[in-house]
């Protein structure tokens, strides 16, 4: 891994390593993190910053000999809903122009992301994404055309993931129907060529689970087609449904109209099932039907170091950090450290995109994980969650052995 960090910096040198921003002046280095802190997802955005803030400060705001200080973006606009792309783009050209920026924390929703990658990349600075999963970022599999090298206009990888990508995600979701003894599911994707991708390698990852795949459908998301969707399940004779569509009130609507037509269909679906839309408007019985995976671990099954810093959350914020803060807590101090192990040249950007390329075996709240030469990092749990009065409730971790 250390060998692939010194060519990444080789081949960024060859660029012209003295180009303006590459070295930073002075000892005076910004961590700039973009993130929805206002809109549908500030909760999660907010919990990702205060977890970033506070690795700041248990590091003393120092990394080596380099004070670090942190600058926090909204990337909502106005009174929007969710990350703008016109806003994500204004953040990440702030990272790359403000003159001490080292990194760019971001961004939360992988639709964010795809905005600001491509801009960071060009400007030669490291992003780190604590939660965007999308696959394309990494990898050419269950991704879009030219992905994913259209997400590098420099030609260099600088992107690095904690959490588990959406191709590990499909694995764990078969993995866990497999576990749930489900005979026959029907196979739901959103309605694009990527959603169709999808769905094809979730058929193949629940046949190696001993699941059939009773049929498969894009579902539009929307309450006008719930009818006819639910009429396609129905047919197919499924006793399971993998929902990958669009998840929204109109998803509660399918899931409560199908439960009522057979008690004993039971559903599954990823990350985007903590929507409120829907998981408040899921009857009981369609409540208890339904299982969620999401990024793990539980935060309430941490070891002894991610125990002890959701202590310190809860006395500086009130409130527990959930998954957004261990991983926002995690992506600060794996920037720090990158900072430290760059020495004396911790204000070179460059070297601290290799540096983070190259960490290896690094113990964190999240657990002991490294970093592959695509970016990824290996860490690879997920937690199952059920819904109970409207609200997502951990019912069991889904291990890496289980997920693999």
């Amino acid at each position: 891994m250390a060998a692939a960090a010194a060519l990444l910096l080789t081949a960024f040198s060859g660029c012209g390593s003295d180009r303006p921003g590459v070295l930073i002046d002075g000892d005076q280095l910004t961590v700039v993190t973009s993130a929805p802190l206002s809109g549908e997802l500030q909760d999660a955005g907010q919990a990702m910053v205060n977890g970033e803030r506070l690795a700041l400060a248990d590091a003393g705001g120092m990394a080596g000999p380099f004070t670090v200080s942190l600058m926090i973006l909204n990337s909502v606009q106005g009174q929007m809903k969710l990350s703008s792309e016109a806003q994500v783009a204004s953040n990440a050209r702030a990272a790359v122009l403000a003159p001490t920026s080292i990194a760019y924390i971001g961004d939360y929703e992988s639709s964010a992301t795809a905005i600001s990658l491509p801009l960071t990349n060009q400007g030669g600075i490291a992003e780190l994404s604590p939660l965007s999963a999308y696959g394309g970022f990494t990898s050419s599999e269950q991704a879009g055309a030219d992905e994913p090298r259209r997400f590098y206009p420099s030609g260099k990888r600088t992107f690095v993931r904690l959490v588990p990508s959406q191709l590990r995600e499909t694995t764990a979701q078969a993995a866990l129907q497999g576990q749930q003894k489900c005979r026959a599911s029907f196979v739901a994707y959103s309605d694009s060529p990527l959603g169709k991708s999808s769905a094809k390698a979730l058929s193949a990852a629940l046949k190696r689970n001993s699941v059939s795949t009773a049929g498969s459908a894009a579902s539009s998301g929307k309450s006008s087609d719930v009818a006819s969707f639910a009429q396609q399940v129905k047919a197919s004779g499924a006793d399971c449904l993998a929902y990958g569509g669009p998840i929204n009130m109109a998803t509660a609507e399918l899931f409560n109209r199908l439960i009522t037509t057979d008690s004993s269909l039971r559903f599954f679906t990823g990350r985007g099932g903590d929507s409120a839309p829907f998981t408040e408007n899921l009857s009981a019985r369609a409540q208890r039907a339904t299982l969620i995976t999401g990024p793990g671990p539980d935060p309430e099954d941490l070891g002894v170091s991610g125990a002890a810093f959701s202590k310190r959350y809860r006395a500086q914020f009130g409130t527990d950090p959930g998954v957004p803060g261990l991983y926002g807590y995690e992506a600060m101090a794996a920037v720090l450290g990158a900072i430290r192990r760059s020495g004396s040249a911790g204000n070179n950007r460059l070297r601290v995109i290799a540096a983070l390329n190259a960490t290896a075996r690094r113990d964190s709240v999240l657990g002991s994980y490294s970093i592959g030469p695509d970016g990824d990092s290996t860490l690879n749990s997920f937690t199952v969650s059920r819904v109970v009065g409207g609200q997502l409730v951990v019912s069991q971790p889904l291990t890496a052995a289980i997920a693999n």
